[in-house]
């Protein structure tokens, strides 16, 4: 407790005027005093206890902890709790950490750059994520990557080895295959989960969208889920990589026709987000 220790000066024990101590007549000791039987000269005895309580209790702003008085067998405790504070920013951290991994396929968690396979085409991309990623762990501003091919040819692999990569360096991305996402953010509308999770994604320091346009084309989709997430980290400049079946021209297409309508300006807007945030690039 260096800030208690630090903040708390020492008080003695000796010619205390009760009547007029601010610690004695604070509220929470003077209930916990009642409730306990504590006499006045127990109090004097331990007054240095009693009055570190007083300074951390009234102090929230500095200390984030919810100390309280224990008493059992004669003796006084200081014991904590977490603020509802402390406890928010643990529970966020906790949960952002969870959905690095939650919307992906835990096979895809084992690859490595090691097993890329003789394909020239593909050590060239492998070689360019490697660079990228040495680039952020130097603190160096660069974008990402949109890689796009056929369905098989190894783009989602390529991205589980970037990022095992990051992780074993000690920046973990989170990583979501986006129908998954979708489906699941789907079924958070009705909980008031939903905002939620589309920030604990768009926030993330690094982010690897796979399979994009193979979620099925709907305005809501589009409008409500894929433009946040992709306007926000292109303000923001987070580092954004993406895998998708379709080629650049085929995604603008792809997000200009949903069911009920035909938009090129929307898509033109999150397609220019996902240029300004990742270089697209062929795998065959």
């Amino acid at each position: 407790m260096k800030k208690v220790n630090h903040f708390v000066n020492s008080k003695k024990n000796e010619n205390i005027d009760l009547k007029n101590d601010l610690v004695y007549n604070y509220p929470d000791i003077v209930k916990f005093i009642k409730l306990n039987n504590i006499s006045d000269n127990f109090f004097i005895k331990n007054y240095q206890k009693f009055y570190d309580f007083y300074v951390i209790k009234s102090n929230p702003q500095v200390f984030n902890i919810r100390p309280y008085l224990d008493f059992s067998n004669d003796r006084l405790e200081i014991k904590y709790e977490e603020s509802e504070q402390t406890k928010l920013l643990r529970e966020s951290r906790k949960f952002k950490n969870r959905v690095k991994t939650e919307y992906i396929s835990k096979g895809v968690l084992k690859a490595t750059f090691k097993n890329i396979s003789e394909n020239s085409n593909k050590i060239n991309l492998a070689t360019n994520l490697v660079e990228i990623a040495d680039l952020v762990l130097s603190s160096k501003e660069t974008k990402g990557i949109y890689i796009y091919g056929k369905t098989g040819i190894g783009k989602t692999y390529l991205m589980g080895s970037l990022y095992n990569y990051l992780k074993f360096k000690g920046k973990e991305p989170a990583i979501i295959f986006l129908p998954e996402f979708v489906r699941k953010l789907k079924s958070e509308i009705s909980t008031g989960n939903f905002n939620n999770l589309i920030e604990q994604i768009r926030e993330q320091e690094i982010l690897i969208i796979d399979d994009l346009g193979s979620e099925t084309s709907t305005e809501f989709v589009r409008d409500e889920i894929l433009l946040p997430i992709i306007n926000y980290r292109s303000d923001e400049k987070l580092l954004t990589f993406f895998t998708s079946n379709l080629g650049i021209k085929e995604l603008s297409e792809f997000l200009a026709n949903t069911k009920n309508e035909k938009d090129d300006t929307k898509s033109m807007r999150i397609l220019r987000r996902i240029l300004d945030l990742a270089d697209p690039v062929l795998l065959d």
